[in-house]
């Protein structure tokens, strides 16, 4: 193993060093990417590299150049024309010159609609939709002020005084409930403006429509892959994940946005979910409320459990607590009776079951802990749900302990690219290896997405480790941003909240390297941070944007004491969870 890393890291090297080695000026742009650009913002930056040694000029003042030749500076553009000339000098007094000029107008402030029209109108949701009875629209519209405004089945629109409306007169705002009667028609939504005998109209950019009356589309997930999100419309990441189902779990569809379906969890509750992972080729009936009649809590000699018996597969969300440790289920759909048994059979983490009703249809399992979460996976055997609840090893050190290690990115996927060239795939992927041999010199056993350069589609990165099971889960990434100059630092992810102390713990030991406070970042939508079967941990080491930050990262040293660090923050970790019991 540390003859790969080595090997590696060599590599890693000889990619890197040649952009350095040169002794002959140049300068080579990261930001901007072109010697003319029109912008609307007036903070910009100019960031780029140099041969290592050579000196930087921005229009004849000096900028300070990285051990790597890297350099970036922030700039404060005045309305109109911004020249600047770019000079690099080599040690043997020859120059090389880069001229690049930045056109900055700024965005003109909202005005009052001076003659009688339509700007825009906004429509949330957004996109295609597919609807029931009873879902709400919004819609907000911006036009010739003091008319009067109306938009589907004639309902008027509010205009906003110009007080909340940032001093521009001219919004209206109003919203409608869908009601039995309503039939859309794959239609296009109008808005229109009166005033005297004029009228202005402006249809809707996406098309909207009602599903069918009767008896409602029922829909079941295709396998134990399929997830939940709180909207059809998300970040780069996607829509927030709400959590994992279990294969052949019943689902109520009442609509379609874009490529989701939307779910009506219970009465109270609503969700998303990709259409391609619900099958609707199933005998359609109306869903029944599930009575839970039956209920076991037991341990083996593997992990404790919670099971409950219902009339069909029914949806489910779950949460955390930390202190005192706990984990809540609830059941969407399930309602109990009375005198359900709370008897534990041989267990050892779970110290006592309450059997609650948050809602008529919502029957919830809040499961009290001797510790905080280690983990814990839901499924079904037939119609019953079970919750199977990781205990926290006797033994509390790396030794023995099983850790999934993830190099992000990797192949196509290359990640972000410093200002010297390098690529973030390449520099997860050293990093990775580094803590594998660490570990392993620890006596954990450690599974690897990745241990070559190599595209591993995140899906499959998951769904490894969601058999697996691993103890702990640690991906490793490098951060970026778009401002070089202000933004660094080292950083933790994670989604549950079980898993704030495993990244608490690390990020600690990380910001003794020096590096600036990222923080430790809560309710993060990665893909990795998103299973319940262990606790995990997403690593943005630092700032590979930031000329200082990346000249650290390609010190071999300096590489060395990230991982030492997060080795310290594990049994850290271990060692709390210790001091608990």
């Amino acid at each position: 193993m540390k003859h790969v890393s080595r090997l590696l890291l060599q590599t890693l090297i000889a990619i890197v060093v040649p952009l350095w080695a040169s002794s002959q000026a140049f300068i080579r742009l990261s930001q901007p990417s072109r010697e003319q650009n029109n912008v609307s913002t007036a903070r910009q930056f100019i960031a780029g590299r140099t041969c290592t040694g050579c000196k930087v000029t921005i229009n004849n003042e000096k900028v300070y150049v990285y051990s790597t030749g890297t350099f970036a500076v922030k700039k404060e553009l005045t309305e109109g024309r911004n020249a600047f000339t770019i000079v690099a000098e080599d040690d043997n007094g020859k120059t090389y010159t880069k001229n690049i000029t930045w056109y900055y107008a700024p965005v003109p402030p909202p005005r009052v609609t001076s003659s009688f029209r339509i700007d825009f109108m906004e429509i949330s949701p957004k996109g295609n939709l597919e609807m029931s009875v009873g879902d709400t629209l919004h819609v907000k519209m911006k036009g010739y002020p003091g008319a009067r405004a109306t938009w589907f089945n004639n309902v008027p629109l509010r205009e906003l005084p110009a007080s909340q409306s940032g001093g521009v007169a001219g919004y209206y705002t109003g919203m409608y409930v869908l009601q039995p009667s309503d039939s859309l028609l794959n239609g296009k939504i109008q808005v229109r403006l009166h005033s005297g005998s004029e009228t202005a109209v402006l249809n809707s950019t996406y098309r909207y429509s009602m599903m069918p009356h009767g008896i409602p589309l029922m829909g079941r997930t295709i396998d134990n892959m399929t997830y939940l999100t709180s909207a059809a419309e998300g970040d780069r990441l996607g829509p927030d994940k709400i959590g994992y189902l279990d294969k052949d779990v019943l689902l109520h569809i009442t609509g379609h946005q874009g490529d989701y379906y939307k779910v009506r969890l219970s009465s109270h509750r609503t969700a998303f979910i990709p259409e391609p992972l619900v099958d609707t080729e199933i005998p359609q009936e109306s869903p029944a409320v599930s009575i839970v009649s039956d209920a076991k809590v037991w341990g083996d000699e593997k992990a404790d459990y919670v099971s409950v018996e219902l009339s069909d597969k029914l949806p489910y969300t779950s949460t955390q607590m930390v202190s005192p440790g706990k984990i809540i289920v609830d059941v969407h759909g399930a309602y109990a009776e009375q005198g359900i048994s709370t008897l534990l059979q041989g267990t050892r983490e779970i110290t006592g079951v309450q059997w609650q009703q948050p809602a008529h249809d919502v029957f919830r399992m809040a499961i009290s802990l001797k510790h905080a979460p280690w983990g814990y996976q839901i499924y079904y055997e037939g119609n019953r749900i079970t919750v199977k609840v990781k205990r926290v090893p006797e033994n509390l050190s790396l030794r023995g302990l099983i850790i999934g290690v993830d190099a992000g990115h990797g192949g196509g996927n290359m990640g972000s690219v410093g200002l010297t060239g390098v690529y973030e795939k390449t520099l997860t992927l050293n990093l990775a290896l580094q803590l594998q041999s660490a570990l392993e010199r620890e006596g954990a056993s450690v599974i690897m997405t990745r241990t070559t350069e190599k595209f591993v589609a995140n899906e499959d990165r998951l769904s490894l480790f969601r058999r697996a099971n691993p103890d702990l889960l640690l991906s490793i990434h490098l951060n970026s941003s778009g401002n070089p100059v202000d933004v660094s630092g080292t950083a933790t992810y994670y989604k549950h909240p079980f898993c704030e102390p495993l990244n608490a713990a690390i990020h600690r030991r990380l910001l003794e390297t020096g590096l600036n406070d990222f923080k430790n970042n809560g309710d993060f939508n990665f893909i990795l941070n998103n299973p319940t079967e262990f606790p995990d941990a997403l690593i943005e080491t630092l700032f590979i944007s930031n000329p200082g930050d990346e000249e650290e990262m390609l010190n071999p040293q300096f590489q060395q004491e990230l991982i030492n660090k997060i080795i310290l923050g594990l049994k850290d970790y271990l060692k709390n969870l210790g001091e608990g019991r």
